[in-house]
């Protein structure tokens, strides 16, 4: 925040502006006892950068925060490059530029991005992003019952809790059945297609397993298979979606070099068989030529109701996450083929620290499956206690209640060995 010093009386007239009597009516929302009633210990009339320079030091006392927590949201290092390109004017607009002859720039990253996103995928064609990974599926899932001409999709129960929520109000919205899939031992159990139009999945699941896409494809033959991904980082290292003949992949990009940010913006993936390429939501740049022969990008399909008859229309959603998905394309791009590396750390980092809580006593591996950078694990209360100050995970009881005691626990190249191990230690202790 500036250093910008006002009156009483500028307060006051803010105060009134915004219809309130007191700086403290803008904070009622916080718990009282949370409330700072006394000064800060800090002098009188200090300059700004003495005051800066006073913060600073006061910041050092701070011990630095381990965390586990992923589900959806992932802490990954962003290279510098990424905020390098991402920061130049003619990128950072309030408004996706799209016109061919002013914004070739956008339209080239926008190219980029869908053809890395379809290496990754294996999949024919992406569109330009859409909001987060939960409308993409959303959108999915009402594309799926476009195209079988069925109002009802069956959703594994190992998929993501708040993205079922997100499925719901679309649902309701749409007259769309949903049907929910049971799970065995975390992963997708025995389902039947009749009267359905899709299946949709999480891979790597919510609880971060691996899921037996062959298995599923094969149960589901007559319906389109669908898969949602919270953690596309594990694509660098799995088997392509194209080889387990899956119709749609969505996903949340945040991995690919957007910053946690409390939770947003995301950047929602959504790639497609080529035989759905007039179904997907959203606009598609596409590689071409001008009248001397010179390489240049332009948007070449447009399924929105602003191109065509509304009726017509796949989606309402009319923007994309423009510079979310610059980043995701800068950061692709700045790791390359070292992708798959960073994916085995991730990868390898889980296992060691699965494998020392498991040989604690009162620690246990929930489920004995392969996993990505997730797992699940039960923790006995009185060794809660002794880490109350680590966010081990997310509490899986609130989504899944006979879970009881365990925790969603994830490792990134963010929270290396040294620190696994000082978690170790303390438990132990």
């Amino acid at each position: 925040m500036d250093y910008i010093s006002n009156t009483d009386n500028d307060r006051a007239l803010m105060l009134k502006d915004i219809g309130v009597q007191d700086v403290m009516d803008l904070f009622k929302d916080i718990p009282d006892s949370l409330i700072l009633r006394n000064p800060l210990r800090i002098p009188d009339q200090l300059s700004e950068f003495e005051l800066l320079r006073e913060l600073e030091n006061i910041s050092k006392k701070n011990r630095r925060h381990v965390s586990f927590l992923g589900g959806g949201n992932y802490n990954h290092y962003i290279p510098s490059t990424v905020n390098a390109v991402t920061s130049r004017g003619e990128f950072s607009t309030a408004y996706t530029p799209y016109q061919p002859e002013i914004s070739q720039g956008t339209l080239q990253a926008i190219f980029e991005y869908q053809s890395m996103i379809c290496e990754l995928t294996g999949m024919d064609v992406s569109n330009a992003s859409m909001y987060d990974g939960a409308t993409g599926l959303a959108e999915s899932m009402i594309l799926s019952t476009r195209i079988k001409g069925k109002k009802q999709v069956l959703v594994s129960h190992a998929l993501n809790p708040l993205y079922r929520e997100v499925l719901e109000t679309y649902a309701r919205a749409s007259e769309i059945r949903i049907v929910e899939v049971d799970i065995k031992d975390g992963l997708t159990s025995d389902f039947k297609t009749d009267g359905s139009a899709a299946i949709i999945i999480q891979n790597p699941n919510f609880f971060g397993l691996i899921e037996n896409l062959d298995g599923i494809r094969k149960k589901a033959e007559d319906i389109l298979l669908i898969t949602s991904t919270t953690e596309p980082l594990s694509w660098a290292i799995l088997k392509p979606f194209s080889e387990y003949d899956v119709d749609i992949v969505t996903a949340e990009g945040q991995s690919f070099g957007n910053p946690m940010n409390f939770g947003g913006p995301g950047l929602g993936i959504i790639a497609v068989k080529q035989d759905y390429v007039r179904q997907i939501p959203g606009r598609l740049a596409g590689e071409t030529v001008d009248i001397h022969g010179k390489r240049g990008f332009a948007l070449t399909l447009c399924t929105r109701e602003q191109h065509i008859r509304r009726e017509k229309a796949t989606s309402n959603i009319c923007t994309n996450e423009g510079l979310c998905m610059l980043a995701a394309s800068v950061y692709l791009v700045t790791y390359g083929k070292n992708l798959g590396k960073l994916a085995r750390l991730n990868n390898q980092l889980a296992i060691y620290f699965a494998d020392k809580l498991n040989q604690i006593e009162g620690v246990d591996l929930v489920f004995d499956k392969p996993f990505f950078n997730e797992f699940v694990v039960r923790i006995r209360k009185d060794i809660q206690s002794k880490i109350s100050h680590i966010e081990i995970g997310i509490s899986l009881e609130k989504y899944y209640p006979d879970l009881e005691n365990c925790y969603l626990v994830c490792c990134t190249e963010m929270t290396p060995k040294e620190y696994i191990d000082r978690v170790l230690d303390e438990i132990t202790q």
